[in-house]
């Protein structure tokens, strides 16, 4: 959303030079010099100059719509949000018809996750003639936020009508999808998300989730893999890479071909190491490293990385009842008790079954 932002904020920006004007008050024409400079630093990317420029300005001239919108703006490029929404509300009082205030003002409520302002702001940016594609795609963002997904759909299409290479429309759309539970529409999304920008390795990584649970695991492992040829340091691709190496390794071994499933299991704890490497709170992965140990029949190993995982998440259900298994194959089977108690408490129902041996 960065890049966006800062497209949109030169896009706004002409330097308009107010000294032009005839008969402007010296304190006028003082606020002017100011906004410009304000202007220049923002262009330099020299934000904290530009909101002292930009300060000096409304101070000046307490009327300066521009300069409090462009305040704003600022403010939401220094992740300065309630601050920003304050100016670009002044803003909007002040200049009647500049749709730009209502769209820079949605984009900071997106990021305070006030969807609701959010589409309010973005509709109104775009009844005050607002054109730009981005408008439809982050109301899109707004709605899929709150689960409007027909809604959220919608406006990713329109904003793809306008701009065919809108490489996070399709995405998010994608995601729209798939949360409506369409999941070869959204495989088809996260694919051409990543035909308009090659290197949007989370696209991959999507598509390789959607892959997943159509237990599509070969094709899913080649997308974590060109997620991760993309950027090495994805821990979650690491992590959902193994998940799929792991759902080979049933398949494989249901065929009694032990050997064959052992290599493919080796091959998943091996990712996710790797993403324990890159992200050592990353409980989900230790505790998904643990339970391919317990398929090779790793207890000590599996114990060691569930308890890794209960460390980060004191209250991580599933880890408890897995490191219960674990310790059980052990013959700890007091502690095995003690986990599988815990994790009916924490909610998971079906440990019930292996405490009725406790005592």
């Amino acid at each position: 959303m960065k890049k966006i932002l800062l497209i949109l904020f030169i896009s706004y920006f002409s330097l308009n030079s107010f000294a032009q004007r005839k008969r402007i008050t010296a304190s006028g024409q003082d606020a002017e010099l100011a906004y410009n400079a304000g202007i220049k630093s923002f262009m330099s990317q020299d934000y904290i100059s530009a909101i002292a420029s930009l300060d000096k300005a409304v101070e000046l001239k307490p009327n300066f719509g521009k300069a409090y919108y462009n305040r704003g703006v600022v403010k939401n490029e220094l992740k300065d949000y309630e601050s920003a929404i304050a100016d670009l509300s002044v803003a909007a009082q002040l200049e009647k018809n500049m749709p730009k205030v209502y769209f820079a003002r949605g984009f900071s409520r997106v990021n305070i996750n006030d969807y609701k302002g959010a589409v309010q702001d973005f509709t109104q940016a775009l009844l005050h003639g607002y054109k730009k594609p981005n408008v439809y795609y982050y109301r899109g963002v707004a709605y899929l936020k709150l689960k409007n997904y027909n809604e959220a759909i919608s406006d990713f299409n329109k904003a793809i009508a306008v701009n065919p290479g809108y490489a996070y429309a399709f995405h998010d759309r994608g995601s729209a999808k798939r949360l409506k539970g369409n999941l070869e529409g959204a495989a088809v999304d996260y694919r051409k998300a990543a035909q308009v920008d090659s290197q949007l390795y989370f696209a991959y990584n999507n598509l390789g989730s959607v892959l997943n649970e159509l237990k599509k695991f070969d094709d899913a492992v080649k997308a974590y893999t060109k997620a991760l040829s993309i950027n090495p340091e994805y821990y979650e691709s690491y992590n959902g890479r193994g998940l799929a190496k792991y759902a080979e390794g049933l398949q494989i071994l249901s065929q009694d071909k032990k050997e064959e499933a052992d290599k493919i299991f080796n091959d998943a704890v091996s990712d996710f190491k790797k993403a324990v490497n890159f992200n050592n709170t990353y409980a989900e992965a230790y505790n998904n490293m643990g339970v391919v140990k317990l398929k090779l029949s790793d207890f000590k190993g599996a114990d060691e990385a569930f308890t890794k995982a209960i460390n980060i998440n004191e209250k991580y259900a599933e880890a408890y009842a897995n490191r219960g298994t674990a310790r059980e194959n052990l013959r700890k089977f007091k502690a095995a008790c003690n986990d599988w108690n815990k994790a009916v408490e924490l909610g998971i129902s079906h440990s019930e079954k292996y405490i009725k041996g406790c005592k």
